[in-house]
């Protein structure tokens, strides 16, 4: 009997194989993004998750007491509370056994995490104490507000009105106004889901990395600054006098302090 029919025989795992290549996270940031794309979670719940780490930093900056986590499980039980928040939650297994591969993708001596096992029971146990510490340091306020709900409005206010027969130019297609059927023939996509839709979202959610961005705006302010920073990376100008603009989109509901702060924050 060979090895590894041996192994096979008494249910040993075997070594992670090297000859398959996959991406190695460079920071905390890329591993929680990549454990997001791995599980298939939405914008939504990987916007939450960077928030709750900042939350956290936050939360140990300001006591002595502070609980003692190291980032990776940090990030797994982020993501596992923003996954229920965002109502696509997934089992623990479902986190621990991909982040164990990602955390040994470079120990040519590790095995694969098995389910059942001592070492699996013992590092879901280590992730469900986390989650309750995090859950009392965000005094179970899971869902919290997002520039992902502002940035269609403020996307609208600003490149649907190209579309508007306001001022005198007459309109040309309103294509938010054509029922499911037709937009589906034509494949129209939403504005959120057009290239310029899809770096303002992109931005809004890589933004929550920043622990300022994070802990003192409202999701409004980072969903126009986002917005703003966007167009001008994508070379557009919103008119020669930026509060107009800040003013007409958001209604007034933003100081043009904050957006400022916000945008250098964004550029820096």
């Amino acid at each position: 009997m060979t090895s590894t029919a041996s192994r096979q025989m008494k249910h040993e795992p075997e070594l992670l194989s090297s000859s398959i290549v996959i991406p190695t996270p460079k920071d905390p940031w890329s591993f929680m993004t990549l454990m997001a794309d791995i599980l298939r979670l939405p914008d939504e719940a990987l916007a939450m998750a960077f928030i709750y780490v900042n939350r956290f930093h936050k939360f140990t900056r300001s006591t002595e007491a502070a609980p003692a986590l190291d980032f990776n499980t940090l990030a797994l039980a982020s993501l596992s509370l923003a996954s229920k928040s965002s109502e696509a939650p997934r089992r623990l297994r479902e986190f621990l056994l991909p982040a164990w591969r990602l955390v040994q993708s470079n120990n040519p001596s590790a095995k694969p995490l098995t389910f059942p096992s001592s070492l699996y029971d013992s590092l879901r146990a280590t992730l469900v104490q986390a989650e309750l510490i995090l859950l009392r340091i965000l005094k179970f306020e899971l869902r919290l507000a997002l520039p992902l709900d502002s940035l269609p409005r403020y996307l609208d206010r600003t490149i649907g009105e190209v579309n508007g027969g306001g001022g005198g130019w007459g309109g040309t297609e309103d294509y938010d106004g054509h029922g499911k059927e037709h937009r589906d023939e034509y494949r129209m996509v939403d504005l959120i889901d057009t290239q310029l839709g899809k770096a303002c979202r992109l931005k809004a959610i890589d933004a929550y990395k920043n622990y300022q961005l994070s802990n003192f705006f409202p999701a409004r302010v980072l969903a126009v600054a986002c917005t703003y920073v966007t167009f001008q990376d994508y070379g557009l100008d919103i008119g020669s006098d930026k509060s107009i603009w800040l003013e007409e989109v958001t209604s007034g509901k933003v100081d043009m302090e904050d957006f400022d702060e916000v945008v250098n924050i964004l550029g820096s």
